[in-house]
């Protein structure tokens, strides 16, 4: 009984152990690491490619509407090629 204790101490002593290196190594690791770059939100080539992408999705989205306009009519008539 007293050596199956002793392997238990020895075992969870072992796991603290290993996990307060875990600990420090990621510590050290932050440390020597660059901190992330600041974020710059004033920067005009990003405004001005967030507009593209906006006015597209306002195209992409005029074109859906009326591919869906086009599906529901040819379905209404019977002609489609979705018909079931």
């Amino acid at each position: 009984m007293m050596g199956f204790l002793s392997v238990l101490v020895t075992a969870g002593a072992t796991l603290i152990g290993l996990i307060i290196l875990g600990v420090i190594l990621l510590l050290g690791v932050r440390l020597v690491r660059p901190a992330a770059p600041s974020v710059r939100g004033n920067d005009p080539e990003e405004a001005q490619l967030l507009q593209e992408i906006h006015r597209s999705l306002g195209r992409l989205e005029a074109r859906v509407e009326t591919l869906e306009a086009l599906v529901l009519d040819s379905r209404a008539k019977g002609d489609g090629p979705c018909d079931t």
